[in-house]
């Protein structure tokens, strides 16, 4: 019995599994969606993750003029001091991910993701 294609693999260091770059892991994704190899909650779940990977290796293009603009956002919404500190990081990285899937291109300032949030979490000037 073949064992299925991991599309999370990548970095994977299994012997006899070849690791898939972020090109093919891709490729492989929009295969499974066109062929439905995989259930679209599979599917979406995986693009996410594959995004998130991506942009924990890709600084923000904000990284080095404004690094702490995350945690000031999450302040400004409410969160402790403590609590914006610790999860600016992840913040940062899950909404870039999901303005690059949202948008199709990647942010190119913090305020590209603060105007994503205002649109599709808050509900945008109604």
């Amino acid at each position: 019995m073949t064992e299925p294609i991991n599309p999370s693999a990548a970095g994977d260091d299994t012997p006899g599994r070849p690791a898939l770059d972020w090109v093919e892991r891709a490729n492989f994704l929009a295969i499974a969606k066109e062929t439905d190899l995989g259930e679209g909650d599979e599917i979406a779940a995986a693009t996410v993750d594959l995004m998130v990977e991506m942009e924990t290796r890709i600084p923000a293009p904000w990284a080095d003029t404004d690094p702490f603009v995350a945690e000031r956002y999450l302040a400004a919404r409410g969160a402790s001091p403590a609590a914006a500190t610790a999860n600016a990081a992840e913040f940062e990285i899950s909404m870039r991910a999901l303005v690059g899937l949202g948008t199709g291109k990647p942010a190119e300032t913090f305020d590209d993701i603060a105007r994503w949030i205002e649109t599709h979490v808050d509900g945008g000037e109604q």
